[in-house]
């Protein structure tokens, strides 16, 4: 029998491993543990923020024995053939960093497992659990599903679910992420060796998928014109391990980490981004917004210095967000005092 043509039953499944994280790495500890052979283990460089790297990766290898490689370029010749060489059955596979061709996928028998933190097919794409947050859903979807040539479309082989409350934040979706997906890798594998394990598709139907495409930094500044409903989700979606939901204080820059949403027992008028009462006691700050108002738990300065809201907004006398009508007039002042500057030095020469 040809070593690519399938894996016997019974037999412990032989893995590739490939992709970044600390998920990918904990996976690849737990399936070696649990019986399978790891036979490959191929990454491509991690960003500053990840908690396991390159390295680790490389070490990884080392102590399995295992071949390795560390190249963002996994469709070329050479891969290839390491993957062919390898003898694996199937791939496991989180946050690779390109598209992984066709050619890729049939290399493996059992084609490539790939790890999506959301659900198939309503939620595909980049940063979904910050996108479940942020559109108010009921659950998140942690869902490993074979990978195909078109984005996040491959058959569905095991989901596990997450329920979003008001007070989850995406920090409590990746806790319940690096619990729960080990397992799930190890379970998968186990279903496919004893054929117990049938995949099942995802419907084509357009009118079933959202695609989420991917979110940067800014796009978490508060707009004190939203609701107090959204910009808590918002902030929500925004935590750690990312940099936060903000906004501006005195022209400097605020970030909030801790908020919920609420209402003022009174009728009142006022601006959104408003601070409308500092609660000492609880060191909460209430900031007026287009709908309802949002109670600022915790927060960060523009030094770095994270405490509670109160002890960061020190007067109710103050409007959080950008003056922008301000900052161009400003703007305008001083590129006319560097225009003077710049004509006076001409004319001196």
């Amino acid at each position: 029998m040809d070593k690519h043509e399938t894996n016997v039953e019974g037999k412990a499944m032989k893995v590739a491993v490939l992709g970044r994280t600390q998920l990918l790495y904990e996976s690849a500890k737990a399936i070696s543990s649990n019986g399978h052979q790891i036979v490959l283990i191929g990454t491509c460089p991690a960003v500053a923020e990840y908690k396991k790297n390159e390295n680790d990766f490389a070490e990884l290898a080392e102590t399995l024995r295992v071949p390795y490689f560390c190249d963002a370029a996994i469709n070329s010749d050479r891969i290839i053939k390491l993957i062919y060489d390898s003898g694996a059955d199937v791939a496991i596979s989180v946050n690779w960093l390109t598209l992984i061709s066709r050619k890729v996928i049939d290399q493996f028998p059992y084609g490539i497992i790939n790890a999506h933190a959301g659900d198939l097919p309503r939620y595909r794409g980049n940063a979904v659990s910050n996108w479940a947050i942020i559109n108010n859903e009921a659950t998140v979807v942690l869902t490993l599903h074979y990978m195909v040539a078109e984005l996040d479309a491959g058959p569905i082989l095991l989901q596990r679910t997450f329920h979003l409350l008001p007070t989850t934040y995406i920090t409590d979706i990746y806790s319940f992420i690096e619990v729960t997906l080990p397992g799930m890798f190890v379970e998968t594998l186990d279903g496919l060796e004893s054929n117990s394990l049938f995949p099942r598709n995802q419907s084509t139907d357009p009118s079933q998928s959202l695609r989420c495409f991917p979110r940067l930094p800014r796009d978490s500044e508060l707009d004190w014109d939203q609701s107090a409903e959204y910009l808590a989700r918002l902030i929500r979606a925004s935590a750690e391990p990312f940099a936060g939901a903000y906004s501006y204080l005195n022209k400097e820059k605020l970030i909030i980490w801790r908020a919920y949403a609420d209402r003022l027992p009174y009728p009142y008028l006022g601006a959104p981004g408003q601070v409308a009462e500092r609660r000492k006691k609880k060191g909460e700050v209430i900031v007026l917004t287009g709908d309802g108002v949002l109670v600022l738990q915790e927060a960060e300065n523009a030094f770095g210095v994270r405490s509670s809201a109160g002890e960061i907004i020190t007067s109710s006398r103050v409007r959080l967000g950008v003056d922008t009508h301000s900052e161009i007039v400003q703007l305008r002042k001083e590129i006319e005092r560097l225009k003077q500057i710049i004509e006076s030095g001409a004319l001196s020469k």
